[in-house]
């Protein structure tokens, strides 16, 4: 697996994505017999991703990590704060809506739910090119035609159904599906952790060459360090709604500030002897 690298090739003034303080909470408990506690899933959460990086989100579950990556993704509305793609604050909808929604796709942990069963392959991926009305009708199947080979899908993968594939295979759908609308930014949302070691390395890979092709920005949510430290250009760790820590990948797993980060830290086990080593001295 190459170690992360940010896109040079195309330039840009100032972060790409903005989070800040972004807020969320919900309320858990039946209103009728007890009284509903309010539950804050994301307190007061601000970062910036520069373009073509990419940044890990890591926290154990219930951390509010995938929250913030639905409200990023506009699945769900924030209680407070701002998101902005450019300088655009996306919050607030309006006529910037279709066109966020084009730069912004999140590529699910679960490719088995997010694809509609009843569709071809072909169609998933075109439907966005479709809606956004990307290309004339006639030149759809070529553009979903290369965006497939670009994904590692053979043309007749274009005619069968999401079933008759693999998880990995049903990833590289997802991806391609999240691609046909010509994105800025990837939100991937625990993309390997459902799959095989050999096939999270293949995926990981096939990511990190897309990300060179086209200039993609990521946002990683995650909670596996050892994938953060090698896919990840930078790194925030969440606990309980907040971001307790934040720096380079290698620096947060050599050296954690947090208590909770090094434990986050020392629950995973480091293969190198020496590092390992040097990290417990």
């Amino acid at each position: 697996m190459i170690a992360a690298q940010p896109y040079a090739g195309r330039e840009r003034a100032g972060a790409l994505l903005e989070v800040r303080n972004l807020c969320k909470s919900f309320r858990v408990g039946s209103e009728t017999f007890t009284r509903a506690a309010l539950v804050k899933a994301v307190d007061d959460v601000t970062f910036r991703i520069e373009p073509g990086s990419t940044m890990g989100l890591v926290g154990e579950s219930g951390s509010g990590k995938s929250t913030v990556a639905r409200m990023i993704t506009r699945l769900i509305r924030p209680d407070s704060g701002e998101i902005l793609i450019d300088g655009q604050d996306i919050v607030t909808g309006g006529a910037a809506g279709k066109r966020f929604a084009r730069l912004v796709q999140i590529v699910f942990q679960d490719p088995t739910s997010s694809l509609n069963p009843r569709w071809k392959v072909g169609d998933l991926i075109g439907e966005g090119v479709l809606v956004h009305r990307l290309c004339p009708r006639s030149e759809i199947r070529n553009r979903v035609v290369a965006l497939a080979g670009r994904c590692g899908l053979d043309v007749d993968s274009l005619d069968r159904f999401p079933h008759e594939f693999s998880g990995g295979q049903r990833q590289r759908i997802a991806i391609a599906r999240a691609l046909a609308v010509e994105p800025s930014v990837l939100v991937l949302d625990e993309p390997v952790s459902a799959l095989d070691v050999s096939v999270q390395a293949q995926i990981l890979v096939l990511l990190q060459e897309l990300q060179a092709a086209f200039g993609l920005t990521y946002l990683l949510i995650a909670h596996d360090l050892a994938v953060v430290e090698r896919f990840c250009s930078h790194v925030a760790v969440m606990r309980l709604g907040r971001i307790v820590e934040a720096g380079l990948p290698r620096d947060i797993h050599e050296n954690p500030k947090d208590p909770y980060t090094r434990s986050l830290v020392e629950a995973h086990p480091v293969p190198d002897p020496h590092r390992r080593k040097a990290m417990t001295a």
